[in-house]
């Protein structure tokens, strides 16, 4: 009978996880020397020497990924030299353009339809910024004496965001996962809370998680979580 209980309990498995399409895996690849050479001339001739907020460092970053059956989607990013956005932010902006292989040999580089990303890190007191490890997306519309906040809280915010893993199904298994926090945006308003903010965290297992934060006279409150697949990758 145990046996058979057990067949059945695995037979079961089965077909529950073969009723589960598997996600396809992402493939990702360095650039081509022509990618590469390509982009370095498109550069120098097509974006004027002073672009999207400063001088660029050109030192192009390139993503290349595709999944199974799909054309590679090649997209270069560059970053314009840090400086100061406020005395206690800095910021650089960051461009990506695509490549198109079908295009003529010299037309193959567009800049991408998304908006140039701002990205931000907490600056050192009378230090001129240089380019760091780590930086956060800054949308926009959020305040800048908010985004400075959130830098500075964001490791307690995410402490007390743990605690409302449990009650929401899609974080219950990510609570003691690594994250690192990589976008301040705007969040819907909350029943009770009358300014919300949003925290983007990514993990170190692909998958992403977004607070909302509840700001009340000055004060900042991990309200809300939501957890999902991280959708860059």
């Amino acid at each position: 009978m145990r046996r058979a209980v057990l067949c059945a309990a695995l037979l079961a498995a089965g077909a529950a996880q073969a009723g589960t399409p598997a996600r396809t895996p992402v493939q990702e690849r360095e650039p081509s020397d022509e990618e590469r050479s390509s982009f370095t001339d498109y550069y120098r001739e097509q974006v004027p020497a002073q672009v999207s907020g400063g001088p660029s460092l050109f030192a192009p970053a390139f993503d290349i990924q595709r999944r199974r059956g799909e054309p590679w989607r090649v997209i270069a990013r560059v970053d314009s030299s840090p400086r100061h956005y406020t005395p206690e932010l800095c910021r650089q902006v960051r461009t990506s353009y695509i490549y198109d292989a079908s295009a003529p040999k010299g037309e193959r580089w567009t800049p991408s339809a998304a908006a140039p990303e701002w990205q931000v890190w907490l600056a050192t007191p009378k230090v001129i910024c240089t380019a760091a490890q780590y930086t956060v997306q800054m949308h926009p519309a959020v305040r800048t004496d908010d985004v400075t906040a959130l830098l500075r809280q964001h490791k307690e915010l995410l402490a007390r965001a743990r605690l409302l893993f449990a009650g929401n199904s899609s974080c219950a298994r990510q609570r003691a996962l690594t994250f690192r926090l990589s976008a301040v945006e705007p969040a819907p308003p909350a029943s009770g809370a009358p300014v919300m903010l949003g925290m983007v965290f990514d993990s170190d297992r692909d998958t992403r998680v977004r607070v909302g934060v509840r700001k009340s006279r000055g004060e900042y409150v991990a309200w809300s979580v939501n957890c999902s697949a991280d959708s860059a990758g």
